[in-house]
């Protein structure tokens, strides 16, 4: 198992005197074989840190370590898989090496889903099929670290809980190095064991997360927390 460090991370998008910083010197460690979540409002620079981890884009200074065997789970299973592709093929093609159908059947039932879907085209599936196919495709490259960016926010409520579950039993099984990003603190909460609480692409507060999210020590978690109704369970569970 390993862990994953960002070590003064920064990253600046745009050009010349129009640059702006998105992430601003982030240094956060995600233990092995743990899951941290990622917390904050939209836009505040979760899923450029993301990108950034897996090479999509750029840093300004800093470090990641590792730069390999880290697989990134986007946000929206829409535009996540190429519509001409069958599942399986969508999964095949992130094996390491050509392998035997079953191994994409193995992965297919790993997220929940029948083996027969492979032969589907992801415009047969559910939202929450698709998102558990991107799930299986980040796992055929037989990661070490898996970043989940925002992967339960636009499913239905009804079908979130179903994913978190799923995410969770993977996790374990696996033993898997997981940043969980997303701006719901009750699901973080529920799928974590560390959490980071991020604003205008910076760090403010970190730690275990019952500890940071019982005892906030900085005003803005505090709001944060403050604009959740409950914290007892994951939405669907």
């Amino acid at each position: 198992m390993t862990a994953l460090e960002f070590d003064g991370v920064s990253v600046r998008l745009g050009r010349g005197r129009r640059a702006v910083t998105v992430v601003d010197d982030v240094t956060l460690t995600v233990p092995s074989g743990g899951v941290t979540g990622l917390v904050g409002e939209s836009g505040c620079g979760k899923t450029t840190l993301a990108r950034a981890a897996v090479g999509l884009v750029p840093l300004s200074s800093g470090a990641i370590h590792p730069r390999s065997r880290v697989q990134l789970v986007f946000q929206d299973p829409y535009s996540s898989l190429d519509p001409r592709m069958t599942v399986g093929a969508a999964v095949a093609e992130a094996l390491p090496r050509r392998t035997l159908s079953g191994e994409v059947a193995r992965l297919l039932d790993l997220v929940g889903l029948d083996p027969e879907l492979a032969v589907r085209l992801p415009r047969h599936l559910s939202g929450g099929q698709r998102q558990r196919v991107a799930l299986a495709r980040a796992l055929a490259a037989r990661p070490e670290v898996v970043i989940a960016d925002e992967i339960t926010s636009a499913l239905d409520v009804s079908v979130q809980g179903l994913v978190l579950n799923l995410v969770r039993e993977i996790q374990r099984e696996l033993g898997l190095t997981m940043l969980f990003i997303s701006h719901n603190l009750a699901v973080v909460r529920y799928v974590s064991d560390h959490v980071a609480v991020m604003r205008a692409g910076r760090i403010v507060e970190s730690g275990p997360v019952e500890q940071v999210l019982s005892e906030p020590a900085d005003p803005y978690t505090r709001t944060l927390l403050a604009a959740v109704p409950t914290l007892r369970s994951a939405p669907g569970a």
